[in-house]
């Protein structure tokens, strides 16, 4: 019986001897488990407030970019507005820097999702993005110092993250912000394939050089409606769920403006002549114009349009077809006929033209030189 029990205890001994590996083995494992999760939440808190600090710095640099009437650019201004507002966060802890180097301004390309830095460029029209690095590392802030992960070796972790302001032009427009119920071919004002500066192109070749003069003999523009597709802007009511054009729908457009925002979803175009619009268009001409050379007569009513995709080759105008919104222009209008021909003549103009002060529009369009949004945005 004694050698029996001597033999139990030798075996329990054995086996607790080959259990403490296992014990040992499963200890270090939830310790570096716990290391772990413990780290990696401090680092995610960390990157959160980071990327709070950088897109709140990147907005307030896009903001101070530009000069007020979008004609100039400053990097310093923009710099500096970056690296208060990043110095208004905290991280972890930490009061933030936002390093010089790390605020850069440039271009972003909307197409491929790539922000450019262009040191020096002074083009407005370019210069429109800002981005900025909100880092924790060796160089800036300092490393985040690790709690549990020192055991296993680690003593710090760097965190840092970016973010891309722009402020772009116009691609959305609120309620009442357009003043007719007409959309501009983007072909027609910014080159062929819509890819030129807006003001440039207005400048250098502006649309329908054959229109008729005005009659002291200057040159215009003009906007022909007749009952075909091919006519050079299209009637629209901005609806984005029904292809009615209605005269109606229209003739309250000139009165009110668009009764929703516009420019998220493609809108339904038609030609036609419209007598009525047309005569609606020219009494509201004739009443909030203006006379210019004291003649006695309303020469000149400055009103807002959108500029859709460009339509040509394929059907213009056509009854059914939607385009989808890609800017907004200003045009000055010089004279509206309405007998025989239904016509409008007048001059596109640069969104920087002092007459083309607008507010009230959001970003996403993608036509250089058109109207500036009213704000930036983050956009990576």
């Amino acid at each position: 019986m004694s050698e029996y029990r001597n033999e139990s205890r030798a075996n329990a001994k054995r086996e607790r001897g080959a259990v403490l590996p296992f014990v040992m083995v499963s200890l270090l494992v939830l310790f570096a488990f716990a290391g772990w999760s413990t780290e990696t939440g401090r680092v995610w808190q960390t990157k959160s407030q980071l990327q709070a600090a950088a897109d709140s710095a990147a907005l307030a640099g896009a903001g101070s970019l530009l000069s007020a009437n979008f004609t100039t650019v400053d990097e310093g201004a923009a710099r500096t507005a970056a690296m208060a507002y990043g110095a208004q966060h905290v991280a972890l802890g930490a009061n933030l820097t936002i390093a010089a180097a790390d605020v850069e301004a440039g271009s972003w390309d909307m197409a491929s999702q790539t922000f450019t830095p262009l040191p020096g460029n002074t083009d407005p029209d370019v210069m429109r993005s800002v981005r900025v690095r909100a880092r924790r590392d060796e160089n800036v802030n300092g490393p985040i110092e690790t709690i549990l992960g020192r055991v296993l070796g680690v003593d710090s972790i760097s965190v840092g993250t970016d973010a891309v302001a722009e402020w772009g032009f116009a691609g959305s427009g609120a309620p009442g912000i357009v003043s007719l119920p007409i959309a501009i071919d983007c072909c027609a004002v910014s080159g062929p394939a819509c890819d030129q500066n807006y003001c440039d192109t207005i400048s250098n070749m502006p649309p329908n050089p054959d229109c008729e003069p005005l009659p002291n003999g200057e040159e215009v523009t003009c906007l022909e409606f007749f009952s075909t597709p091919a006519q050079n802007a299209c009637w629209t009511a901005f609806q984005t769920d029904s292809s009615a054009v209605s005269v109606p729908l229209m003739t309250d457009i000139i009165s009110n403006g668009n009764p929703e925002e516009i420019g998220a979803d493609p809108i339904y175009l038609d030609n036609g002549t419209k007598t009525p619009v047309v005569q609606d268009i020219k009494d509201k001409f004739e009443a909030e114009g203006s006379d210019t050379n004291g003649d006695g007569i309303v020469d000149s009513w400055v009103v807002t349009l959108p500029i859709v995709e460009c339509q040509n080759p394929g059907d213009q105008c056509a009854t059914g077809n939607t385009q989808q919104i890609v800017g907004f222009l200003c045009m000055d209008i010089r004279e509206v006929l309405v007998t025989p021909e239904k016509v409008i003549k007048g001059d596109f103009i640069c969104s920087t033209d002092p007459r083309c002060d607008q507010p009230g529009f959001g970003p996403g369009g993608p036509m250089i030189g058109t109207i500036s949004a009213d704000y930036p945005v983050i956009v990576n």
